[in-house]
């Protein structure tokens, strides 16, 4: 029987977040910047990470889907190949997994420097590091 983790786990993956621009803010309707795209990829490998959650294809799909704004912004061929690592199908072996993870601690400072860079451009303080 799965444990309650996993279940909440698998909940918590199966509702979608509300839209931002379901909100009715006016910066909800603006994409995001590339500092803001930089900051949400270091949450998501964060929380991945935490919750050890790779091993799941699902979670990788999603992730996935968080780094691939980050090609057009110059991080592209590293982003390139997470993105391709994280589509891999289910079961994901232990070596890719391992790659995976190690890929994912190193692109982490790279991403914060990226934001706290392109926060500078928009005149904006950097924000802090995750």
């Amino acid at each position: 029987m799965p444990s309650r983790k996993i279940l909440a786990s698998h909940e918590a993956r199966s509702m979608h977040p509300m839209p931002p621009s379901a909100l009715g803010y006016p910066e909800a309707l603006a994409p995001p910047s590339e500092a803001e795209l930089c900051e949400r990829a270091v949450q998501a490998i964060w929380h991945s990470l935490d919750e050890h959650d790779l091993v799941d294809a699902h979670v990788r799909r999603d992730l996935a889907a968080v780094l691939e704004p980050l090609i057009a912004i110059g991080l592209g061929e590293r982003a390139q190949r997470l993105i391709k690592t994280l589509r891999m199908p289910d079961p994901i072996d232990a070596s890719n997994l391992y790659w995976l993870t190690r890929r994912l601690l190193t692109f982490v400072p790279e991403l914060q420097a990226a934001a706290s860079a392109f926060s500078r451009q928009d005149g904006r303080p950097p924000p802090p590091l995750a």
